[in-house]
């Protein structure tokens, strides 16, 4: 098995006008690596996600000597990106990390194989959640399988903050306590070499602004895909944070971010906390070098509560050209439920969604893993976690793009004001998001 990271640039735009002439595609590849079969498989990650699918794909080939797995990953956009390109050509790999954002993109496309063949055969779909295995159905198809759940999570190094006297908020805090701290933490961080601040401009992540809205009330999205959200509710998301950025800017530079890159403000220990899902404490951890990253939960709403929500980590899916769909839902099988691949991948792709493999996961005290799962628990014992996922309506990852790597770049840099923002993001929206 040879694993390589994909190089790749630009947004994963095109997809949507691309997806309908590919549905039927040879996707044939056999034993060129000595084995019957070879299915490719391919994910987004970085190197330690990476590290865990390899040592688990070893242990699936050396039960299944029939079988050779080739994969490939890269980050979450440039993923996207290669993935549209595969669907243009009809050569979408026989096993796929898949997002709800994008599913309905790819099912409606027909280029996502019905698993359903398989169920209860190559595939045990008995020790899933059936509301949790139903976010992988669409018309009565089983096109993905959960892999696990997660949550948002703060992320945060308090040997950091501990260099630069600065104390974490306690988890009741608000969204205006989390700008004070940012404000703190950056006025004492001025001095220290490299310069520290607080974090990124959190307005300009997607989830951060439906996790907003869903504290106001709001559901950003019917089932059919209608929008319940207004112009005015965007741009006032956006001008909430003007605390932050005038009359100084202490928000994380985007140009001292790209300069990072691969890393970021976090993982290279200039920014002292990082927002994203929960099962990114491995990474962060990974990254930092640093078995001290804690965590905590979002800013609390209006009312006092954080409406907090878990979803599907992350999906396994086939696509619909595989010439070896047994076998590529064999893999999958033994990805979500084999105790002993959970034992390698732990809660990297979430807190497993097979009970399965859960029952099964043996977790050290103190570990990244425990700590994980400690976090949700805490959310569900406290009462934080009160809210069902919003809904993910065909076009949901078009819209995230064009929100997190068109817009938010042009507005972190003073191109645009949240007006342009604003504007433009409807515009796209009104081509993008699709209703029934």
């Amino acid at each position: 098995m040879s694993i390589s990271k994909t190089a790749m640039s630009g947004l994963a735009l095109t997809i949507v006008g691309s997806l309908a002439l590919t549905a039927c595609g040879s996707g044939d590849d056999s034993g060129d690596d000595g084995g019957d079969v070879t299915l490719n498989f391919t994910w987004w990650g970085g190197d330690e996600r990476a590290a865990r699918y390899q040592e688990a794909i070893d242990l699936f080939e050396d039960e299944n000597p029939g079988i050779t797995v080739r994969t490939s990953f890269a980050e979450f956009q440039d993923y996207w990106t290669q993935r549209s390109t595969d669907a243009t050509s009809g050569e979408l790999p026989d096993v796929m990390q898949m997002d709800l954002s994008r599913l309905l993109e790819y099912a409606n496309a027909g280029l996502l194989y019905d698993m359903n063949e398989f169920a209860g055969e190559q595939l045990d779909v008995s020790t899933f959640d059936e509301a949790l295995l139903a976010s992988g159905e669409v018309d009565e198809q089983l096109v993905a399988v959960p892999t696990g759940t997660n949550t948002l999570a703060g992320f945060y190094n308090p040997d950091l903050l501990a260099e630069i006297g600065v104390e974490i908020p306690d988890w009741d805090y608000t969204w205006e306590e989390y700008q004070e701290f940012m404000i703190e933490v950056a006025e004492a961080g001025a001095s220290h070499e490299p310069r520290v601040y607080g974090a990124g401009d959190y307005t300009m992540t997607w989830w951060f602004f439906l996790q907003h809205l869903v504290q106001q009330g709001i559901e950003p999205f019917s089932e059919n895909g209608e929008m319940n959200f207004t112009e005015d509710d965007m741009r006032e998301w956006i001008d909430s944070a003007a605390p932050l950025r005038e009359p100084e800017d202490v928000t994380f530079p985007p140009s001292r971010a790209e300069q990072l890159l691969p890393k970021n403000g976090f993982t290279s220990g200039e920014a002292a906390v990082e927002f994203h899902w929960d099962n990114f404490l491995h990474s962060y951890s990974h990254d930092l070098n640093s078995d001290n990253v804690q965590l905590m939960p979002m800013p609390s709403g209006p009312d006092g509560e954080k409406h907090m929500f878990f979803k599907p980590t992350m999906q396994l899916a086939m696509g619909s050209n595989s010439s070896h769909p047994e076998e590529a839902a064999q893999l999958i099988d033994f990805l979500v439920n084999s105790p002993e691949a959970g034992a390698i991948i732990g809660t990297d792709l979430g807190v497993p969604a097979s009970q399965t493999r859960l029952d099964a996961l043996e977790v050290e005290e103190g570990s990244l893993d425990q700590r994980i799962m400690d976090y949700e628990q805490r959310l569900r014992d406290e009462g934080h976690a009160t809210a069902q996922v919003p809904a993910h309506p065909e076009g949901f990852g078009a819209l995230e793009t064009e929100y997190v790597e068109v817009l938010s770049q042009e507005f972190g840099y003073r191109q645009i004001d949240s007006d342009e923002f604003v504007e433009r993001w409807f515009s796209e929206a009104a081509n993008l998001l699709v209703t029934s």
